[in-house]
C-alpha cells in the first residue's frame, strides 16, 4: 500500500496534475492501448465549438456526457478515439471581429481594411479563442486524442471540402441560380433558412386596392414592397374572385414603370386570411417567387442590397430606406382613398442569428445544393431520399446501417423538416470561411480542387456556409480523402452527441454529406440532449444576467462536483436546469468518496486478503453478503444504464449505494463485527470496483485515490463485471436476508423521530419474531449498536399487545416501544388533541372550497389540483395523529 490519503480533497491541487498524466501516458490514443482488444474499435467525434469566444455551461454539459460515454467504453476494452476539434464558424466569427472592430473607431471594417487585412485580424482572434478553448475542454477532464487535433479551416479540412465540393458539381447537385434569398443588410451576406431566428413582432397590417378600378383589394404588412407586384393570389374556389383569374390589370402606383398585375390562382392562399387575396411580389418572397416559377410572371426588385429602395421603385422613393417608403406608400394610399383599413396584428419577424437585423428576401444568383434532384448512379434517388433512408429503412435499405437516434421521437421531427426542405443556398458574401473552388475566365467556368493555369482566371469571392465543412466532420477528420488507416478504422463513427437545437443545421447535413459522398451512413447512434435552462427555466444568456462561468464552478467545487451537477437529472432530449446549489450536493459527494477511501485504505492490512477468492464463504456475515450482492446488481445495472445512455440513472444509483448502503450500513457494521480480515478484504474490492463504476462520471478524485494502492492507471482498467461477486455469493451459506434487519432498524429509528425521543435518551424494545425469530436474535448486536438507542432490548416468537407503546411491523416483525419513561402522557395528549383539531378544522375549509361547483368549474386547474393535493396530504395528517393519540392512551 503507498501513502494514504490527506484528510480533505482539493481538485485543485490534482487535476491539471492528473490530466498531464493521462496525456503523457498515452491513454488518449487508441494506437498506444495496449490493453485494449486488437479489433475493437469505437470512435466519437467531438462536435467542434465555434472559435467565437470561450465554452459555456452548454459546452460543459456536452463534455461531460460525451467524456462519460467514451471512459465507459474505453473501459470496456475498445480502442476508443474522440476526436477533437475546433469549428471557424465563418459568419459568426467574422462578425464578432468586425463588431470589435467597429468599437475600435473602424465603422466599416471590409472597406477600410480589405480582405487580406481583415483575414489576418480574424484569424488572430480564432488562434487566440481556439488556445482558451482547448485548454477549457481539458480542465474538463475530456479524454480526447489530441495529436489529431482537427480544425474546420485547416489544409486537411480544406481538401476535404474542396473534394466534396467539386464532386457534386460534377454530378450537377451544385449550380448557381438567380433565386430569391435572404439576405442580411448589415452582413451583407446570404443567410440559410436554417440561420434564421424568428421573433414575434406587433405590426400594422393594411388592406387596400391597387387603384379605383382595379377590382380585388389585398392586405399586407409590407405596403413598400408592393411597388414591385406582378400578382395577385387567389383561391380557385373562392368564389369572389373566380371571375377574375387569368386576367391583367395594368395599375399606376407610383414606380418605375406601371405595373401588370395578373389575377392567378393558388391552393396555398388562405382565403380567411385578409382580403383572401394575396399581392405576389416575387423580387421579395420565397413563396411568391415560386408562384413566379410556376405562373410565368415577371419580377421586379424594388429594394436593393443596401436594405434601401431602388430605381424600380420610382423616382420619389429611390434612395429611401424600408420604414421610410412604407410611410410615403400609405401615405399615398390615403391620399387616393384606396386604403380600406388598417389594423395591428403580431406576426413572425425573421432575423439574422449573427448579425441580428431583419432579413431581407431579395433576388440574387448564388450556388445552391439541389436536394431534389436525382443523383447519377444512384438508381433515381435525390439527396433527400439518402437523409430519409438512413434513419427509417436503412442505406441503400441495409438495416445494419440505420442510425439509431436517442430519444426516437426525433426520428419524426427531421422527416418532417427533410420533407419541407428547399435547395440549400451554400454561398456566402462574407471573407472567413472556404472560399468557393470556382474560376471565371468571362463565360467560361473551371470547378476544381487545383487552380487553373492561366492569369485571366478570377477566383470566385463567395465562401462556403459554415455548415459546408461541418457537415464532413466525421470523416474529413479521419483523415478523408486520403484512404487512412483511420478511416478504415473508424469511420462510420460509432456515437455522436449533440443539442437538440442543432439536429437540422448539423445532423442533417452530415447525414446527407456521408450518405452521398461514401455510400455510408457517419455514425451509427445519435445521442440527443436538451437544452441546459438557469432554475427559473430561462435559457442562459447575458443579456438576462444569468450566465454562469464553468471555469469559476470549477475553480470553486472542482471538475468532478461539475461534471455531476451537469447531468444530474437529465433526460435524452429534455431541457435540464442547472443551478450552483446542485453543486454543494456534487461536490459533498465527492468529498464523501474520498473519506470512504481513506478510511478503507487507512484500514486495510497487509496480512488481509486482497480479493474475494481468498475469502471462505463460511466467514461471511448477512451483512457481508448484503453488500455482495448489492455490489454485484449495481455493476449490472450500471453496466445496462450507461449502455442505454442513462447517464443520470445510472449516477443516481452510484450515489445511493455510496451513501446509502455503504457508507450509512456497510462501513458502520464493519466497526463492530468480529470478521475483521474478511470486512477489510470486501471493503478494499468493493472499494476497487466503486472508483471503477464512478470513474466516467469523476474521473479525478477517481484516478487520485486510485493511484495511492496502484501504479497503473484507472483510467484503462476495464469496467467491473459481477461475475466476481456472484461466485462467491453462489458459495456462500444462505442465511436471512439482511434487508430484513436493516428495515427493522429503521423503523426503531423512525419511532425515535415521530415521538420526538432525544438521541442521548435511551430506550427498551420488544420484537416479536415469529418465524424471523432466530436471525433476528442473531444480529442482537447489531441492532443495539446502529443508531437504534436501544438499551434493553426483549426478542420473542410471540407475545401480547403492548399498551401504550410506540408500534411498527417489519413484514410479519412486531415492534414495541413503551413510552412511559420516555414521554409525558398527558402533555403530549393534550398536544396531539389540539393539532389534530386544527387539521379537522382545516380539512373542513378544503372540502367545502372543493364541493363548491363555482370554484371547481371557473379556478385554473392548477389551482384545483393543489387544493385536492393538500386535502389528501391533511386527512393523512388526521389519520397519523389519532393513531399515535391512540398508542398513548
Amino acid at each position: 500500500m503507498k501513502k494514504n490519503l490527506p484528510k480533505t480533497y482539493e481538485p485543485w491541487k490534482y487535476e491539471d496534475k492528473i490530466y498531464r498524466r493521462w496525456e503523457r501516458s498515452g491513454a488518449f490514443n487508441p494506437d498506444k492501448l495496449v490493453s485494449a482488444e486488437k479489433s475493437s474499435y469505437y470512435s466519437i467525434a467531438m462536435p467542434p465549438p465555434n472559435v467565437t469566444g470561450v465554452l459555456h455551461l452548454g459546452h460543459a454539459l456536452e463534455n461531460s456526457i460525451m467524456d462519460i460515454q467514451t471512459r465507459f467504453q474505453r473501459m470496456q476494452g475498445k480502442k476508443v478515439l474522440l476526436v477533437p476539434g475546433t469549428d471557424h464558424a465563418a459568419v459568426a466569427t467574422q462578425a464578432k471581429v468586425e463588431k470589435e472592430l467597429v468599437k475600435e473607431g473602424i465603422k466599416n471594417p471590409r472597406e477600410q481594411l480589405g480582405r487580406k487585412e481583415l483575414l489576418k485580424r480574424v484569424r488572430q482572434y480564432s488562434e487566440q479563442s481556439k488556445k482558451t478553448i482547448i485548454s477549457q475542454i481539458k480542465k474538463m477532464g475530456t479524454s480526447c486524442d489530441w495529436s489529431r487535433l482537427a480544425y474546420t479551416l485547416d489544409k486537411e479540412r480544406s481538401e476535404a471540402v474542396n473534394e466534396v465540393f467539386v464532386k457534386m458539381f460534377k454530378d450537377g447537385l451544385i449550380e448557381k441560380d438567380y433565386r430569391v434569398i435572404n439576405w442580411s443588410v448589415k452582413g451583407q451576406s446570404t443567410c440559410s433558412d436554417d440561420e434564421l431566428e424568428h421573433r414575434e413582432e406587433k405590426t400594422t397590417l393594411y388592406t387596400f386596392k391597387y387603384s379605383k378600378d382595379f377590382p380585388i383589394a389585398i392586405s399586407t404588412t409590407r405596403p413598400e414592397t408592393k411597388l414591385g407586384d406582378t400578382a395577385v393570389a387567389v383561391h380557385p374556389k373562392d368564389k369572389r374572385y373566380k371571375k377574375y383569374i387569368g386576367k391583367t390589370f395594368t395599375v399606376d402606383v407610383g414606380a418605375k414603370s406601371p405595373l401588370k398585375i395578373k389575377v392567378i390562382a393558388d391552393r396555398e392562399v388562405d382565403p380567411d386570411f385578409g382580403t383572401g387575396a394575396l399581392g405576389v411580389t416575387p423580387a421579395h418572397s420565397q413563396i411568391d417567387f415560386e408562384m413566379k416559377e410556376k405562373n410565368n410572371l415577371d419580377l421586379i426588385a424594388v429594394i436593393g442590397k443596401n436594405g434601401k429602395m431602388n430605381e424600380n421603385a420610382g423616382k420619389e422613393y429611390t434612395g429611401l430606406t424600408i420604414k421610410q417608403a412604407r410611410k410615403k406608400f400609405v401615405t399615398w394610399l390615403k391620399n387616393q382613398s384606396l386604403l380600406e383599413k388598417e389594423e395591428l396584428i403580431t406576426h413572425n419577424v425573421s432575423t439574422s442569428d449573427r448579425f441580428g437585423d431583419i432579413i431581407e428576401p431579395l433576388p440574387m444568383e448564388q450556388w445552391f445544393v439541389r436536394v431534389n434532384k436525382e443523383i447519377p448512379g444512384h438508381n433515381g434517388k435525390t439527396l433527400k431520399d439518402l437523409m430519409k433512408e438512413a434513419v427509417t429503412v436503412g442505406h441503400n435499405g441495409d438495416r445494419s446501417k440505420k442510425i439509431i437516434i436517442t430519444p426516437n421521437r426525433f426520428i419524426d421531427q427531421y422527416l418532417h423538416w427533410i420533407d419541407n426542405l428547399r435547395d440549400w443556398c451554400i454561398s456566402r458574401q462574407i471573407w472567413w470561411g472556404h472560399q468557393i473552388p470556382v474560376w471565371y475566365d468571362g463565360t467560361k467556368i473551371y470547378c476544381n480542387t487545383e487552380p487553373p493555369s492561366g492569369k485571366k482566371w478570377q477566383r470566385d469571392p463567395d465562401t462556403l456556409d459554415t455548415w459546408f465543412s461541418s457537415g464532413l466532420w466525421t470523416f474529413s477528420t479521419l483523415g478523408w480523402p486520403q484512404k487512412t488507416n483511420d478511416f478504415k478504422k473508424y469511420h462510420p463513427t460509432s456515437w455522436m452527441q449533440m443539442g437538440y437545437e442543432i439536429l437540422f443545421f448539423w445532423m442533417a447535413r452530415m447525414i446527407l454529406m456521408s450518405t452521398y459522398t461514401l455510400n455510408e451512413i457517419p455514425f451509427q447512434e445519435v445521442y440527443i440532449h436538451g437544452i441546459l435552462r438557469d432554475k427559473t427555466g430561462r435559457k442562459f444568456s447575458k443579456s438576462l444576467g444569468n450566465g454562469i462561468d464553468p471555469i469559476d464552478m470549477i475553480k470553486k467545487y472542482g471538475t468532478d462536483a461539475l461534471r455531476l451537477g451537469l447531468i444530474s437529472g437529465i433526460a435524452p432530449g429534455n431541457d435540464s436546469r442547472f443551478f450552483e446549489e446542485k453543486l454543494e450536493g456534487t461536490r459533498n459527494l465527492v468529498n464523501k468518496i474520498w473519506n470512504i477511501s481513506r478510511y478503507i485504505l487507512e484500514n486495510q492490512s497487509t496480512s488481509s486478503p486482497q480479493s474475494l477468492s481468498k475469502i471462505k464463504p463460511e466467514e461471511l456475515t448477512s451483512a457481508d453478503l448484503f453488500i455482495l450482492k448489492k455490489m454485484m446488481r449495481l455493476i449490472e445495472s450500471t453496466n445496462q444504464q450507461l449502455e442505454k445512455c442513462d447517464f443520470s440513472g445510472a449516477s443516481d444509483q452510484l450515489r445511493d449505494f455510496t451513501w446509502n448502503e455503504l457508507a450509512d450500513w456497510y462501513l458502520e457494521i464493519s466497526k463492530f463485527e468480529d470478521n475483521k480480515k474478511v470486512k477489510t478484504a470486501i471493503l478494499f474490492t468493493v472499494l476497487k470496483d466503486l472508483l471503477k463504476l464512478w470513474h466516467p462520471f469523476m474521473p479525478f478524485v477517481t484516478e487520485e485515490v486510485w493511484s495511492k494502492f496502484n501504479d497503473s492507471l484507472l483510467i484503462t482498467e476495464k469496467y467491473p463485471r459481477k461475475n466476481s461477486y456472484s461466485k462467491i455469493i453462489k458459495k456462500a451459506r444462505r442465511t436471512h436476508d439482511f434487508d430484513l434487519i436493516k428495515d427493522l432498524i429503521v423503523a426503531i429509528r423512525n419511532i425515535r423521530a415521530e415521538y420526538k425521543i432525544p438521541p442521548a435518551k435511551k430506550i427498551k424494545a420488544i420484537i416479536y419474531g415469529h418465524s424471523l425469530v432466530n436471525a433476528i436474535k442473531s444480529e442482537v448486536e447489531l441492532i443495539k449498536k446502529l443508531r437504534t438507542g436501544i438499551e434493553e432490548l426483549t426478542i420473542e416468537k410471540s407475545g401480547p399487545k403492548i399498551k401504550r407503546a410506540a408500534f411498527a411491523s417489519v413484514n410479519e416483525i412486531e415492534i414495541y416501544i413503551p413510552l412511559a419513561e420516555l414521554i409525558d402522557f398527558k402533555k403530549e395528549t393534550a398536544r396531539a388533541k389540539k393539532e389534530l383539531a386544527n387539521y379537522e378544522n382545516f380539512s373542513k375549509q378544503l372540502k367545502n372550497k372543493l364541493s363548491n361547483k363555482q370554484f371547481t368549474k371557473n379556478a385554473p386547474k392548477e389551482i384545483v389540483a393543489r387544493e385536492k393535493e393538500r386535502l389528501e396530504v391533511t386527512l393523512k395528517n388526521i389519520k397519523k395523529i389519532k393513531t399515535y393519540l391512540k398508542s398513548i392512551a
